[in-house]
Formats: C-alpha cells, structure tokens, sequence
C-alpha cells in the first residue's frame, strides 16, 4: 500500500503558444524601431504643403522671387529641424 506521486504533466501548447507570443513581440519591437518619428513624419509633410504652395504662388506671380527664396530657405530649415528629430536626438535607457 504505497502512494504513488503523480508527476505534474506540462501541457506542451502552452509553451509552444509563450514562445510564439515571445517572437512575435520581439519582431513588434524590433519593426517599431525603424518607424519614422511620428513629430519628424508631421514636420515633413507640413514642410511639403507650405513649399508646394509657396512655388504655385511664386509661379502665379503673386510672390516676389525674395519671398520666393526666404520661404525655400524657410522650408530647408523645417527639413533640418525634420531629421535631426528623426536621427539626431538618441534615446538613452541605461549607462553608456
């Protein structure tokens, strides 16, 4: 009359499910790293409208060629703002 120890059965599906979830968030993070900064996307396409409509304004002769040019070194400016939001600016979480 001895007494048997039931082992404890895993259930393989669990497992095999926590490492599908693991992959798949680990591919989640490491797409999510090379999206563009929504700040910089909005900046860009903001900078784009105002050039578009500055050159259809400078064609129709509304602008003078000096406000033609102030507003394309303007619109450099935006672009330089744009991608030093996007590249220049380094997110640090730990030393080093």
């Amino acid at each position: 009359m001895s007494k048997k120890k039931k082992n404890r059965v895993r259930n393989i599906t669990s497992d095999a499910q926590t490492r599908t979830q693991g992959a798949a968030l680990a591919e989640e993070q490491k797409r999510s790293g090379k999206r563009l900064d929504p700040a910089a996307r909005n900046l860009l396409f903001m900078d784009l409208i105002f050039l578009a409509v500055s050159e259809l304004l400078t064609r129709q002769g509304i602008f003078s060629p000096l406000v033609s040019g102030t507003c394309t070194l303007l619109g450099v400016g935006f672009l330089l703002w744009a991608l030093w939001l996007q590249f220049g600016k380094k997110k640090r979480n730990g030393p080093g």
